[in-house]
C-alpha cells in the first residue's frame, strides 16, 4: 500500500515554532525556575485549557482585538478561540472565589499563548510578533493600591536576578494618565484612539501628526514629567487651556496614584531600576492603572509586562482588584543566548554544547 506523502511534509504552520534540543531543554528550566520562585513568593500553580469562548476573551476587550485569535467552532457551534493571553481565563476561573469570598487569590501559571499572524517576522521569538509563545506570570486578586503595585514590581524585579538577568530596566506608565490627559485638552474622541494606537507601535511621529496642531507638545510634556518629582506635572502644564474638567480630575487621580507608586517604589530601593515613562501605552483596555515593561539588553521586546485591571472582574459578575505580571519565556532565552532552530543546535558542535549555552548555573 502505498502512502502519498505532500512534498512539504516538513513545513509547519506560520508562525509555530519547533524546539529542539538544547532550547527545549533551556525552556523548562527557566519556565521551573520561575514557578518555583514564584511558589516561594506565595503564588500557587494553576492551569486552565489552551481554547476558551471567544465571549470570554472579549470581555472589556474591543471586538476588534479578535482579529488577531486563532478562532474555530466547537462541536455545538460555539466560536471558540485558542487563548492569546492568560489574564481573562484566570479572571474566569477566580470568579467564583471572588463570589464565595475567598480573598486574596494568588495564582501563578506557565502556558502557551497563540495570536494569529501573517507575518514572516513572526518567526523569531525576539522580534515581538511570534504566534506562539510560552507565558510564565502571576495574578494577585483582591488588593488594589499602589503598595500592591510596587510589590508586583519588586516581585518582577527579583525573577529577573532569579533568572540571572542583571540588566533589566523596567518601564512603568499608567494606563488612564494619557488618555485623560487627551480629553482634557479637548482632542476629540476618534483623534485619541489614533494617537493612543501611535503610541502603542511607538512611532511618535506618526503621534504628533495625529494630533490638532493648535494643541501644546503633549510628546514634550509627558517627557518631562516623572512621579519622583510630584510637581512635575502641574508645572509642566502651567499654560494648558483644560476643556473637560472631568477628564483633568481623571488624569490628575491617575497621577496622584503614579506619585504614590515613585514613593513606595523607593522606599523598596528600586528607583535604579523603575523608570517612568508616561508615553508607554499598551493596546489592552482592560487595564486600568499600573502599566509596566521590562527590557533586557539585546531584545528588542520586552520581556516581561503587565499591570493592573480593577474592572475585570466584574466582567464575570465578581468585582475585585487585580494587579498581574507575565514573562515571555522565549524572549528571556533570546537575551541569555539559547539555540532556536535546528540550524542553531547542531551549529554548537554537539546538543550537549548547545544545551550548556544558556547561563551555566541555570
Amino acid at each position: 500500500m502505498s502512502v502519498n506523502v505532500p512534498s512539504g511534509f516538513a513545513d509547519r504552520p506560520m508562525g509555530m515554532q519547533d524546539s529542539y534540543p538544547g532550547f527545549a531543554k533551556r525552556r523548562r528550566v527557566i519556565e521551573n525556575r520561575l514557578v518555583d520562585f514564584f511558589d516561594e513568593a506565595g503564588y500557587e500553580l494553576v492551569s486552565s485549557g489552551a481554547f476558551e469562548f471567544v465571549d470570554t476573551l472579549l470581555r472589556a476587550r474591543p471586538f476588534e482585538a479578535a482579529r488577531e485569535w486563532v478562532q474555530l467552532f466547537d462541536g455545538m457551534g460555539n466560536a471558540i478561540a485558542l487563548r492569546p493571553e492568560m489574564t481573562p481565563s484566570i479572571a474566569r476561573m477566580a470568579a467564583p472565589l471572588v463570589t464565595a469570598g475567598k480573598l486574596p487569590i494568588r495564582w501563578s501559571y506557565a502556558e502557551r499563548v497563540y495570536r494569529r499572524t501573517n507575518d514572516p517576522a513572526s518567526l523569531s521569538w525576539a522580534s515581538g510578533k511570534a504566534a506562539e509563545s510560552t507565558q510564565v506570570g502571576v495574578e494577585w486578586i483582591g488588593e488594589a493600591g499602589a503598595a500592591a503595585d510596587a510589590q508586583v514590581l519588586d516581585l518582577c524585579h527579583r525573577a529577573t536576578l532569579a533568572l540571572g538577568l542583571q540588566e533589566t530596566q523596567t518601564v512603568v506608565s499608567h494606563a488612564r494618565l494619557l488618555p485623560a490627559l487627551l480629553k482634557a485638552l479637548g482632542v476629540p474622541g476618534e483623534l485619541v484612539a489614533d494617537g493612543l494606537e501611535c503610541l502603542t507601535k511607538g512611532d511618535y511621529v506618526a503621534f504628533r501628526a495625529a494630533l490638532p496642531s493648535e494643541l501644546p507638545d503633549v510628546l514634550g510634556v509627558l517627557q518631562a514629567v516623572t512621579p519622583y518629582e510630584p510637581d512635575s506635572l502641574a508645572e509642566a502644564t502651567t499654560d494648558a487651556v483644560w476643556q473637560s474638567e472631568t477628564a483633568r480630575q481623571e488624569m490628575e487621580a491617575a497621577w496622584s496614584s503614579l506619585v504614590l507608586l515613585a514613593s513606595a517604589v523607593t522606599d523598596l530601593g528600586l528607583k535604579e531600576q523603575v523608570m517612568f515613562d508616561l508615553t508607554l501605552h499598551r493596546d489592552i483596555t482592560y487595564y486600568t492603572g499600573l502599566v509596566f515593561e521590562v527590557f533586557a539588553p539585546g531584545v528588542g521586546a520586552p520581556i516581561a509586562l503587565g499591570g493592573r485591571y480593577d474592572d475585570l472582574l466584574a466582567q464575570f459578575g465578581s468585582a475585585a482588584p487585580a494587579v498581574g505580571l507575565a514573562f515571555e519565556v522565549e524572549r528571556v532565552l533570546a537575551v541569555l543566548g539559547a539555540p532556536m532552530t535546528a540550524a542553531d543546535t547542531f551549529s554548537a558542535g554537539s546538543l550537549g554544547e548547545a544545551a550548556n549555552r544558556v547561563g551555566g548555573g541555570l
